[in-house]
């Protein structure tokens, strides 16, 4: 299992913005001997959301999801969050992977 990020936003990815989440999370992480393994840079495309939501959501990977998320029309995080989630079937972990991810959770101190 790895933890990962999505940094979502055109607005990153034309300069307009400068993105502060890596190194924010980056510092979060190593506060508490973790590591990110994998980052992603994505713009306000829905299609290409929905697609890499589903893909790092059924991953056994921690996901954590930056931007994207604003009141412009141009922001589609939530429907691509959406889509994923009316589309995703029936799938259950293993005890293995939910072991894990419990184990995980209580590193950091998240729930669910």
């Amino acid at each position: 299992m790895a933890i990962g990020a999505l940094i979502i936003g055109d607005e990153i990815l034309s300069g307009k913005r400068q993105d502060k989440h890596l190194d924010h999370v980056i510092a979060t992480l190593a506060a508490r001997r973790l590591q990110l393994a994998w980052v992603h840079y994505l713009g306000d495309d829905r299609s290409r959301l929905t697609t890499t939501l589903s893909q790092t959501l059924a991953s056994p990977d921690i996901v954590f999801s930056f931007g994207g998320i604003g009141a412009t029309p141009d922001d589609h995080t939530r429907q691509a969050a959406a889509a994923h989630s009316a589309c995703r079937s029936s799938a259950t972990l293993t005890p293995c992977a939910r072991s894990r991810r419990s184990s995980a959770r209580k590193r950091i101190r998240i729930g669910c």
